[in-house]
C-alpha cells in the first residue's frame, strides 16, 4: 500500500488556494464552495489535490465515482483507495485490495462516548492510567481502527463501533474475529493518530508527503 499525506496549512495563503482550486474538476469546487467552515473548504481542497495526484501518479483514466454510501471510486479501476481528514491533515491510502484509513486529531476524552460506541475491555484500556494524555491516544487508537475497518468494508457509520471487538494490548493492533486484515497504526506530528485496514496480503507500506 502507498499512503499519501498533505498539510493543508498552506492553502490558508489565499492566492495559493485561487490558484489550486482551479486544478481540481467542477464538482469539488462546488463541494468547496457549498462549505461554510474554512478548515472544511481547506481540507476538501487537499482531498481533491490528493486524488488528482493518484490519478495522474498511477495513470489512472476511470471515472471518480460516489457509491451509495459516498465513498470515492475510480470505476472500472485495479486500484483501490480511500481518504480521510482531520486538523491540518489530508490522507489517502492506495491498494490493489480495499483498503480503509482514519485519522483522527487526539482531543479530550469524554468517558460517555467512549462507553456508549465502546466494548467494555475497549473502555478498560482507555481507562487503565490516570494520565490525561494517555487516555486521548488511546481513545483515538480504538476510534481510528474502527473508523478504518468500516471504511475498509466501505459501509461508514453504518455498523455500530460497539458491533465488533478491537485488541490494541499486543504489538501489533487487530480486530478480532477478522485475522484476514491487517492493521497498521502510528502518529503524525505527534498529535494525530493514523490507522489503515487492510488485506493480509498487502505487506508493502509507503508513506509519502505531498506538497504543493
Amino acid at each position: 500500500m502507498d499512503v499519501y499525506f498533505f498539510n493543508i496549512t498552506v492553502l490558508r495563503n489565499r492566492d495559493v488556494f485561487n490558484e489550486k482550486l482551479k486544478e481540481v474538476d467542477e464538482s469539488r469546487i462546488k463541494k468547496i464552495k457549498r462549505l461554510k467552515n474554512t478548515d472544511d473548504r481547506l481540507r476538501s481542497l487537499g482531498a481533491g489535490l490528493l486524488i488528482n495526484f493518484v490519478r495522474n501518479h498511477y495513470q489512472v483514466k476511470e471515472d471518480l465515482k460516489t457509491d451509495k454510501f459516498g465513498k470515492p471510486y475510480f470505476e472500472n479501476s485495479k486500484i483501490h483507495f480511500n481518504i480521510s481528514h482531520s486538523g491540518n491533515f489530508v490522507m489517502l491510502a492506495v491498494s490493489q485490495w480495499d483498503i480503509g484509513i482514519d485519522v483522527q486529531r487526539m482531543k479530550l476524552v469524554r468517558n460517555r462516548i467512549a462507553e456508549k460506541n465502546f466494548l467494555p475491555k475497549e473502555c478498560e484500556y482507555i481507562n487503565e492510567l490516570e494520565d490525561d494524555q494517555v487516555k486521548q491516544q488511546r481513545f483515538c487508537e480504538i476510534w481510528t481502527i474502527k473508523e478504518a475497518y468500516l471504511k475498509h468494508q466501505g459501509i461508514g457509520l453504518r455498523k455500530p463501533l460497539n458491533s465488533f471487538e478491537v485488541d490494541v494490548t499486543k504489538e501489533t493492533p487487530l480486530i478480532v474475529d477478522h485475522k484476514e486484515l491487517r492493521v497498521i497504526q502510528f502518529k503524525m506530528d505527534t498529535r494525530y493518530v493514523v490507522a489503515i485496514c487492510a488485506n493480509q496480503k498487502d505487506e508493502k507500506f509507503q508513506l509519502e508527503e505531498i506538497v504543493v
